[in-house]
């Protein structure tokens, strides 16, 4: 029988109520973004709103409405109905807005398991945040940071995780930090897919996971096993994968002898917020791992997809090797994929259109860490993690730009030219488009000032534009072959979407909120540094006017909107978000401002309040 939930297992009324109304606050703000809702301002100040739905029932808030168009709520102010209670419900605002949101009952049911789950994990990471002030945040650890942060900005039910339980969250879920140790089988190498840098061994693919230790007991059971390397491959898999999966689903495969489980080695592996990417514990500048967990999670089954695993080596050193003969590319540091392999299933890679979730199960990609060759007194951090805010609401970027001695602009100046420039620059130089988000996109900082980018998840995160670039034609033929083209349009939302509304969106957000940082300081700062950077290359101008990112509108992405349309059906592929509305944009704003003032778009003489 089972015992009662450990004390640090439960969940008290206050923080459940916090969660809820930032959930609330969330789902509000972004699916108005969306233009899904339609709240009205009160006053005339546009501080007090309304949402009235469809099914009568209305929400009241407090809230300043941001450059991007979006709703900055005050959670705390959030009442719902005419006695104006206080919302603490979150798939009750869910229910109340299934009308007004077109929601069918099969699709709000799994939502709100998403949702729930999504709000399990963030009362642990806010009870577990409590005693953190911004500074302290600030000084942690990129991997120790990654527990403590909210997840997706765009999504209200971010960490949904279908599939897994409650263990399943104590043992694998970041927020938890306990160390994952890999379960390994012998692959046989006649059935399994493998790209491996030609720089690097396979005996360095183990030595990322295994101590000598380690790789001497691993040995040992291989010789037990009757297994030569010669025949089969180590292969490493989540836990959770080989149980829940693997062993049933690849049950033919074990019994065949081509797939041999050898058990659990190695090192303890933190994962980071992505979940299937998994940190050394014990060794920093060790590869990463990531490994495919069948769960769906912010709309999409995290597998690995086998079809971009024979290029993965060959298109990060492409990449790596471009960056560094080009200057300016010198602070951009590609974390390269030196290996990957794939084993495909049987039976479900033979279907055509099969789910994708069934065709992604098995397999591994071995990542370079950014902790590794890092110069004394630089850290990396997941750029997601600059507008996480503390309890008081003070956002780490805030802390950062406080240690560093410099105003507001001139910090934003430095992370700008280290993080946007070299991503337009690969767009414009190269044809290379990274959708280059929170998670995939890591500041290197100096102290607590950003001086470098690295770059990863090249596996479906980054296309080749369309035309025929010169600077296009040394990139290898099969990377060319599978790599998709996309007209510049396309390739330009990326950074526009990907970078500037989902990540920077949110921090000229939370600089507002807690600095008091006007947002067209924030967007002047960034057009600053672009028009340099252009007037720095007039040779690539026709480029500028082919990805050009001043234009007066630019697309308006949804993706809470496509989850709650579509519904949980399986699919070949995953969900395209959808376009609304096309949005003021932030850039063509600030610089019209400016030049309406007679004032050049140079950041360092906006006069940002300094902490």
């Amino acid at each position: 029988m089972l015992g009662p939930m450990p004390e640090e297992q439960r969940i008290d009324a206050a923080t459940w109520a916090l969660v809820n109304r930032a959930a609330v606050a969330k789902a509000i703000s972004e699916l108005t973004y969306e233009e899904a809702l339609s709240p009205v301002a009160l006053d005339a100040a546009q501080t007090r709103w309304e949402l009235r739905l469809e099914s009568g029932i209305c929400y009241r808030f407090e809230a300043v409405r941001r450059i991007w168009g979006q709703l900055a709520i005050r959670p705390e102010s959030l009442t719902r109905g005419t006695d104006e209670r206080r919302v603490d419900d979150a798939v009750g605002f869910f229910l109340d807005a299934r009308q007004a949101l077109d929601i069918s009952p099969a699709t709000f049911c799994t939502y709100a398991k998403e949702l729930y789950n999504t709000l399990m994990a963030d009362a642990r990471i806010t009870a577990e945040r409590a005693g953190y002030s911004a500074d302290e945040l600030a000084s942690l650890p990129d991997t120790a940071l990654q527990r403590l942060l909210d997840g997706h900005p765009k999504a209200p039910a971010n960490k949904g995780r279908l599939g897994w339980g409650l263990r399943d969250f104590e043992d694998h879920a970041p927020e938890f930090g306990r160390g994952i140790r890999l379960f390994w089988l012998a692959a046989a190498r006649s059935s399994i897919a493998l790209s491996v840098d030609p720089q690097v061994s396979e005996d360095t693919l183990l030595e990322a996971a295994l101590d000598g230790k380690e790789q001497a007991r691993f040995s040992k059971a291989l010789a037990q096993a009757g297994v030569s390397s010669a025949t089969h491959f180590a292969l490493p898999v989540h836990p959770w994968q080989w149980q829940a999966q693997i062993a049933a689903q690849y049950a033919g495969e074990v019994a065949a002898g081509r797939l041999i489980p050898m058990g659990v080695f190695g090192d303890p592996f933190i994962p980071q917020q992505s979940l299937r990417t998994l940190a050394n514990a014990r060794r920093p500048e060790a590869l990463h791992v990531k490994l495919p967990l069948s769960i769906l999670n912010t709309s999409a089954w995290r597998g690995v997809p086998g079809k971009y695993m024979g290029i993965g080596p060959a298109f990060s050193r492409w990449l790596d090797e471009t960056a560094r003969q080009d200057p300016v590319l010198h602070r951009l540091r590609v974390l390269r994929e030196v290996a990957g392999a794939f084993y495909p299933h049987p039976h479900y890679e033979r279907v055509p259109d099969a789910p994708y979730q069934f065709c992604e199960m098995l397999g591994a990609i071995w990542r370079e860490s950014p902790e590794l060759g890092l110069p004394d007194g630089h850290r990396p951090m997941m750029m997601g993690a600059l507008a996480q805010r503390d309890a008081a609401g003070r956002p780490v970027a805030s802390a950062l730009i406080a240690r560093s001695g410099l105003n507001h602009a001139a910090w934003l100046e430095r992370l700008f030219d280290a993080v946007v420039v070299p991503l337009y620059h690969f767009m414009c130089r190269y044809g290379v488009g990274f959708i280059a988000h929170g998670q995939n996109v890591t500041v290197i900082l100096e102290g607590s000032t950003p001086t470098g980018v690295a770059i990863k998840d090249f596996q479906g995160d980054a296309d080749l534009a369309d035309q025929d670039f010169a600077e296009l034609t040394s990139l290898p033929h099969a990377a060319q072959q599978v790599l998709k083209r996309r007209p510049p349009a396309h390739l330009l939302q990326h950074l526009q979407t990907g970078h500037f509304a989902s990540v920077l969106r949110f921090l000229s957000e939370a600089l507002a909120d807690g600095d008091g940082l006007d947002e067209r300081v924030f967007y002047a700062t960034l057009a600053g540094c672009l028009r340099r950077y252009q007037a720095d290359h007039p040779d690539l101008a026709q480029r500028f006017a082919l990805f050009d990112l001043f234009k007066p509108k630019i697309p308006r992405i949804a993706i809470n909107r496509v989850r709650l349309a579509i519904g949980y059906g399986d699919a070949n592929e995953r969900p395209a978000p959808a376009l609304g509305n096309a949005l003021d944009n932030p850039l063509h704003l600030a610089e019209t401002v400016l030049a309406s003032h007679g004032a050049e778009p140079r950041p360092a003489m906006s006069g940002a309040p300094t902490r």
